[in-house]
Formats: structure tokens, C-alpha cells, sequence
């Protein structure tokens, strides 16, 4: 992998660790104050409501899973030991940006600008990784 995309991974990591532990900052980001606002905003909806409140009723256990999450994903991004925990991390960041999207858009519209910088830094690196791995499979 070149340095350019070795050096955007390594920055979208630290992205992702520093946005994993704002979640435990509340001065930062109040998950609870987002997980309520969703909730309103989706109320009525046939799949996002029910889950909405859901979500909105456990804040704490939100917070500190998808806090977790980011955080290891985006240490393993820095690091960067093992190309196949790279892949998966980045796998799992995407998927978790998408659930973001679904539960949070039409409470927070801006999100998807912002997201997108993140599913566009993340899905080229996947790109990188599978055109590095097809390169080095033996014929």
C-alpha cells in the first residue's frame, strides 16, 4: 500500500478512536440528546420507530457499544497489523455508518455530508486493500 493510503487510514483511525471516545464525553456528544431526538423525529415509521425508541430508552448501553466499537475499529486502522483485521474494520465502520444513517437522518440531515467524507475515505481504502490482496494471490 503507498504512503498516501497508508497515511489516510491511519487518519481516518484516529478520526474514528477520537469519535468512539467523544461518545463517553458527554460535553461532547450527548448520545442520549441524538437517541431522543431520532426517536421523535421516527416516530410513526413501520421499521425506524420501534427501533428508535428502543435505542433511545438504552443510551448509555448505545454509547458504550458503538463508542467500543469505533474506537478499537479505528485503532486497528492505525496499527494496521493484520490486513485481514483492516478489512473487517473497515467493513464493520461502514456498516455502522449505515445504521448512523438510517436511525439518524431524519432527526440530523446533515449527516450525510458528513458521512460521506467517512463511507468515501472508507470504501477506497477497502478498494486499495482488495487490489493489493489480488495482486500478491499467486496464478
Amino acid at each position: 500500500m503507498s504512503g498516501r493510503n497508508l497515511l489516510l487510514q491511519r487518519v481516518l483511525g484516529v478520526l474514528y478512536v477520537l469519535a468512539g471516545l467523544a461518545k463517553f464525553v458527554p460535553g461532547v456528544e450527548s448520545v442520549e440528546g441524538r437517541l431522543d431526538a431520532a426517536a421523535d423525529a421516527n416516530e410513526g415509521l413501520a421499521v425506524l420507530g420501534p427501533l428508535s425508541d428502543r435505542l433511545a430508552a438504552h443510551p448509555t448501553a448505545v454509547a458504550a457499544l458503538v463508542g467500543v466499537a469505533m474506537a478499537a475499529s479505528g485503532a486497528v486502522l492505525v496499527a494496521d497489523r493484520d490486513r485481514r483485521l483492516v478489512v473487517a474494520a473497515l467493513g464493520a465502520q461502514l456498516a455502522l455508518i449505515a445504521c448512523f444513517v438510517a436511525v439518524l437522518v431524519t432527526s440530523v440531515p446533515e449527516i450525510l455530508l458528513f458521512d460521506a467524507a467517512f463511507v468515501a475515505a472508507g470504501g477506497r481504502l477497502l478498494l486499495v486493500h482488495a487490489r493489493v490482496h489480488t495482486r500478491r494471490t499467486p496464478e
